[in-house]
């Protein structure tokens, strides 16, 4: 068969399947990684489409018979060790929640440090309380009526008990 014929129906399959999950994230992700999957969707017709892939299939045979001649030494071990913690951290930092732009903007406007990640350190080394989700407050009025000091306090605690999520 014609090399191609076989490089075209890799990449199409490959870019309907990007296609595919990309629809099936498509309002539940962030943007940052809805953007990542159409990047990654158009890939593979471009590797097609600009004639690389002969290229492509001379590194896939060129990695299987690299994997087919490892002795496994200790130097190799290592390397192979590294690389895979490199993957994993470039794999696991897409894990990591992010603070979006909407909640700095609003953190600069109320004049606070922006809220922590969930889960990132914090100055102490120890891991973040997960960030309370921002609710409009509802307007107070300046001076108090007489007699509900302790009401408004109460009002109060109850209030930054919802927040936090204690009923």
């Amino acid at each position: 068969m014609d090399p191609n014929i076989i490089h075209l129906l890799i990449a199409g399959v490959a870019t309907v399947v990007c296609v595919v999950v990309t629809a099936l994230i498509w309002r539940r992700a962030q943007v940052k990684t809805v953007f990542w999957w159409i990047g990654l969707t158009l890939l593979p017709m471009a590797v097609y489409l600009a004639g690389l892939g002969t290229a492509a299939e001379g590194a896939a045979r060129t990695l299987y018979a690299w994997w087919n001649g490892l002795q496994f030494t200790p130097i190799e071990w290592v390397g192979l060790v590294l690389g895979g913690l490199g993957a994993l951290l470039l794999v696991g930092s897409r894990l990591i929640p992010s603070e979006s732009a909407k909640d700095r903007r609003e953190a600069a406007k109320a004049g606070k440090q922006p809220t922590p990640v969930k889960g990132a350190p914090s100055a102490a080394g120890l891991p973040a309380r997960p960030a309370a989700a921002s609710a409009p407050r509802p307007a107070t009025t300046s001076t108090p009526p007489a007699g509900s000091s302790s009401e408004s306090e109460f009002d109060e605690i109850s209030e930054l008990l919802r927040k936090r999520g204690i009923n």
